[in-house]
C-alpha cells in the first residue's frame, strides 16, 4: 500500500513540472486570449510591443435632454492621460486630454437646436475609441402662458361655485403646467385645464409653465367668491 502510494506521489509530480513547463513556454498567451473573450486578438502585440489596444470607451455623465444655457458641460471618464476630441453634430467642438484618474471635463458652445454630442479617446498610438450619442436640444425660445378662463377681475357667487375650472394655453406643448401647485393636463395644441377650489373673498389664481429647457412664464388673475 505505501509503494502504492508513493508511486501516485510521483506521478502527480511528474505532471505538475510538465504543467509548469508548458504554461511558461505556451499556455500564457492562450490563457489570457481566453480571458479576454473574443476581443482577445487586440493585446498588445507580443512579438513587436506595439500596443494596439483602443482606450476604455469614455463614459459620459448624464446630460439634459433639452435646456436653455447656450454652453454646456460634459463630464466623463475614459483611460488616464489620452487624448479627448468632442463633436457636435460631426464636427470638432474642441480638444482636451483625460487627467491621471481618467476624468474629464470640458464646457462648449451648443448651437440652436439639437445638438448631437459624442466623445472619442485617442491614445499616443493612434488607437480610438468613441462614445454613445447623445442629443441635446439648446431652446432658447420664450416660453408664453394664457388664462383664458375666468377672466381678471371676474366675481363669483355662491358656495356652490368654489370649486371652478381654469383653461388656457401655453405656446409649447410639451411643457409642465401648474395652477395654483396643482399639475394641469396639457394636450397637444397646448391647451390646459384644471379645477380648483376658491376661498370665500379675493383668491390669485396663478399660472406657471415650464418648458423641458427650462424656460418658465407666469401669469395671474384675480377673481372674487362671495357668499
Amino acid at each position: 500500500m505505501r509503494n502504492k502510494k508513493n508511486g501516485s506521489g510521483l506521478l502527480w509530480g511528474v505532471l505538475a513540472v510538465l504543467f509548469v513547463v508548458f504554461m511558461f513556454k505556451w499556455g500564457m498567451s492562450w490563457f489570457i486570449n481566453i480571458l479576454a473573450g473574443p476581443a482577445g486578438e487586440k493585446v498588445t502585440n507580443i512579438n513587436t510591443g506595439d500596443d494596439i489596444v483602443p482606450p476604455q470607451i469614455p463614459s459620459l455623465f448624464p446630460l439634459p435632454e433639452a435646456t436653455n444655457s447656450a454652453t454646456i458641460r460634459v463630464e466623463g471618464y475614459t483611460e488616464p492621460n489620452v487624448e479627448i476630441s468632442i463633436f457636435r453634430n460631426d464636427d470638432l467642438a474642441m480638444n482636451d486630454k483625460s487627467d491621471d484618474k481618467g476624468a474629464f471635463r470640458v464646457e462648449f458652445k451648443l448651437n440652436e437646436g439639437a445638438n448631437r454630442i459624442q466623445v472619442k479617446a485617442r491614445d499616443e498610438r493612434g488607437n480610438e475609441s468613441q462614445s454613445v450619442v447623445k442629443t441635446v436640444i439648446y431652446d432658447k425660445q420664450a416660453l408664453t402662458v394664457a388664462i383664458e378662463s375666468p377672466q381678471d377681475g371676474t366675481e363669483i357667487f355662491g358656495q356652490n361655485n368654489q370649486n371652478i375650472p381654469v383653461s388656457g394655453k401655453v405656446s409649447k406643448p410639451e411643457a409642465s403646467v401648474t395652477v395654483n401647485g396643482n399639475f394641469a393636463r396639457v394636450d397637444s395644441e397646448g391647451k390646459y385645464t384644471v379645477t380648483i377650489h376658491l376661498s370665500q373673498d379675493d383668491n390669485d389664481i396663478t399660472v406657471k409653465a415650464t418648458d423641458k429647457a427650462g424656460n418658465t412664464a407666469e401669469r395671474t388673475v384675480k377673481v372674487k367668491l362671495t357668499f
